[in-house]
């Protein structure tokens, strides 16, 4: 089979309008969607792969087009886009040549679209650059992966989220939102791999008389308790949550931008289930990706505040209104029907519940993380000068003389405990020595988490003033505080790991001998202290934030 392709620019309006007639983007308002926001991304180029054979395509293809009697080609198409101009390739006079400077513009690609010979779900699979439509500080794409693109002899790299459309024939928008899950696990962290057909089979066993409801059996909805057999099938532990839409009054059920907020900033993928609209009785299923942030004062925050205080919106794929559409969290920042960026639906009003696929070894919520670190820090806070003297006696004689916790720092001890902005998330133990080794932190303490080792999952919670969050600059917060919790652990005893707050720290260890007998606790004190820097997605370390020395034209951020 001959690869054919198409190159063509996209540097006017009318470059616009003749590509969505190329691929047909008139029947299908997520395809036009997707054009839209590759416009917005900057794309100048496309490049087009005809006769392209999707692996997913495939394996729809064979567990259920081939058995049909109407026939369906199972050749798809492959649309790239640059956000360069590609017109010079045509005189390109040698294959190695296009190759070479196709290769030369991975800095420039922007993504791809697969678009199957499925008129009534022609998006097979998009990932678009989270860098290029995340520009704004405000907004965050908080679960993205790599995904690397193979296009005429030349390797290409987007990173983003990936999108599907839900085929009506063989799947709903659970199905959609799974693979869209399912899909970023194996690119992220190696997880497997599952096509649509993969998908259906691990949500129907056992079939109960729901989904049988449609034929093929799921192609209309999938319950909840569908979703969560896919999703362990993938090897993930979901946690269910209910939403406010759930019951009348919300009585009981935490608030759903909380959860959520703490598992987008660990960077896990959110199935978020809507209520119908306008009366239909099967609801809406997406996947929260990331977050609009924006500012907001002391007063304006309840007690024992969390950072998803601050989030205004969610970024949710949508299988059927595009990659990164904004949810609302409250009803008040909803826009009116038709506007631009409006979207149909709410968080406070409509979300029934979410699903969370956490990884295998992680037996831990994070609201009991968040639960643990409050109350161990205002513990701490209430018994430091305490602390701070046995720690003075054990370091024996001739250990410095330690003045007023409150000297250290009075912005810090000056506020209750319960009016401190928690921001709870999950990482690899590994990644969180790393980190905090090259973090604002006092060398006693960094000596003593050098010593340390730590399971594979901890929760991370950073411990904020309000005024400390002001702005979307990184380098510009601070945090004053943090506690670690083994998220390996239970939430009865023994997975507190670290409690720090200024000029003290104390570390929960044992001997790997004799574990049971060894259990004990650590204090480091000092006068030293000052506020430290917030995790940052993808940030190995906070090099970017150091002042820069005397005399230099360094751009680097002033802290």
């Amino acid at each position: 089979m001959q690869a054919q392709i198409q190159v063509g620019p996209l540097l006017g309006e009318d470059d616009w309008t003749e590509l969505a007639e190329l691929v047909g983007a008139d029947e299908s308002a997520l395809l036009q969607q997707l054009l839209r926001d590759y416009r917005e991304a900057g794309a100048k180029a496309y490049l087009l792969e005809r006769a392209y054979i999707d692996r997913d395509f495939s394996a729809a293809y064979s567990a259920f087009y081939s058995t049909l009697f109407h026939p369906y080609l199972k050749y798809c198409q492959r649309l790239h886009f640059f956000g360069c101009d590609l017109s010079y390739l045509g005189k390109v006079d040698s294959p190695e040549g296009l190759s070479r400077e196709v290769a030369s513009h991975d800095d420039d690609y922007l993504g791809f679209v697969v678009l199957r010979p499925v008129s009534h779900a022609p998006v097979a699979a998009a990932v678009i650059s989270a860098a290029a439509i995340a520009s704004d500080p405000s907004t965050i794409i908080d679960v993205t992966a790599d995904y690397p693109v193979h296009l005429v002899g030349a390797d290409l790299t987007v990173t983003g989220f990936p999108l599907t459309q839900q085929d009506t024939r063989v799947g709903a928008c659970a199905q959609a939102a799974i693979w869209m899950a399912g899909r970023h696990f194996h690119r992220a962290h190696g997880g497997p791999w599952f096509s649509m057909p993969d998908i259906n089979d691990a949500a129907l066993k056992p079939t109960d008389n729901f989904v049988t409801r449609s034929l093929p059996a799921g192609s209309e909805f999938l319950r909840p308790d569908n979703i969560i057999r896919a999703l362990r099938a993938m090897d993930r532990h979901p946690v269910f949550d209910l939403g406010k839409a759930a019951v009348e009054q919300g009585v009981g059920i935490k608030p759903l931008h909380e959860v959520i907020g703490r598992y987008l900033d660990s960077g896990i993928p959110v199935l978020i289930g809507l209520k119908g609209r306008d009366g239909a009785t099967v609801g809406h299923a997406v996947v929260a990706i990331g977050r609009v942030m924006r500012e907001r004062g002391d007063d304006d925050l309840p007690d024992d505040p969390t950072s998803a205080e601050l989030i205004s919106h969610l970024i949710v794929a949508d299988d059927q209104r595009g990659p990164v559409c904004r949810l609302p969290v409250y009803k008040d920042d909803a826009l009116e029907a038709g506007a631009p960026g409006a979207y149909p639906w709410t968080l406070e009003e409509d979300a029934v519940y979410s699903v969370t696929p956490l990884p295998g070894k992680v037996f831990m919520t994070g609201e009991v993380a968040e639960t643990l670190s409050r109350d161990f820090l205002a513990s701490c806070v209430e018994r430091i000068e305490e602390y701070r003297e046995l720690a003075r006696m054990r370091a024996g004689e001739g250990s410095a003389a330690l003045g007023k916790a409150i000297a250290v720092d009075p912005s810090f001890f000056a506020v209750s405990p319960s009016r401190l902005v928690a921001r709870t998330y999950l990482t690899y133990g590994w990644r969180y020595k790393g980190r905090t080794l090259r973090n604002r932190l006092p060398d006693i303490f960094k000596f003593e988490i050098f010593r340390h080792q730590y399971p594979r999952y901890v929760w991370v919670t950073e411990f904020s003033l309000p005024d400390d969050l002001r702005g979307f600059d990184q380098c510009q917060r601070k945090v004053r505080a943090h506690v670690v919790v083994d998220a390996t652990g239970s939430k009865f005893g023994e997975s507190m790991l670290i409690v720090q707050v200024p000029g003290l720290s104390m570390f929960w260890t044992f001997d790997a001998d004799s574990p049971t007998q060894t259990y004990n606790l650590i204090f480091r004190t000092t006068d030293e202290a000052e506020p430290f820097l917030p995790k940052v997605r993808n940030w190995p370390d906070f090099d970017q934030c150091e002042v820069p020395d005397a005399g230099s034209d360094s751009d680097a951020k002033l802290a």
